[in-house]
């Protein structure tokens, strides 16, 4: 693999990881998704179909909205790079803790929700780096099918209501 491969590798895999942190530390402004997306990106997800960065912000926002904190890791990345892009087939968990007003600021909480995923990330090199074209992904399981259901349920509510 060349230099160059090897340095287009990296970046998207940075740019995975950005994206994790953009969704779990809730950066959702429009020039923090701009870092991460296209400006006419799409993503599909259980909380709906979006596309470009405003639309993007306010879905991305809404389902970070259900948890008090979320942690989202990726596995397993095959990078396929073809000049100018790339997709990124990978496996993904997403842990989730729900709110608790009830709960001690020290206690640690226990995750209310775990779900895995087989993602699959198209992207574009730019003038400003990768960015994401396009995401989607397969639940493969959940670990409480019913919270999941009931966040699913609240996330599509409240972006009817925002419509």
């Amino acid at each position: 693999m060349s230099d160059a491969m090897l340095d287009d590798r990296t970046a998207l895999i940075d740019l995975l990881a950005r994206w994790d942190r953009w969704l779990d530390e809730s950066r959702f402004t429009a020039d923090e998704t701009a870092a991460i997306f296209t400006p006419d990106a799409e993503a599909v997800t259980p909380g709906g179909v979006s596309r470009g960065i405003g639309a993007l912000t306010a879905q991305a926002a809404r389902g970070r909205s259900n948890w008090a904190e979320t942690q989202h890791l990726h596995t397993n990345p095959i990078v396929e790079i073809d000049g100018d892009r790339a997709t990124i087939d990978l496996n993904r968990l997403v842990f989730t803790v729900a709110h608790d007003p009830a709960r001690a600021p020290e206690a640690v909480p226990a995750p209310a929700l775990t779900l895995g995923e087989r993602a699959r990330i198209e992207a574009a090199r730019t003038a400003e780096g990768w960015r994401i074209t396009r995401l989607g992904g397969t639940l493969v399981w959940a670990s409480d099918p019913e919270v999941l259901a009931a966040a699913a349920a609240r996330g599509r509510a409240a972006a009817a209501q925002a419509g």
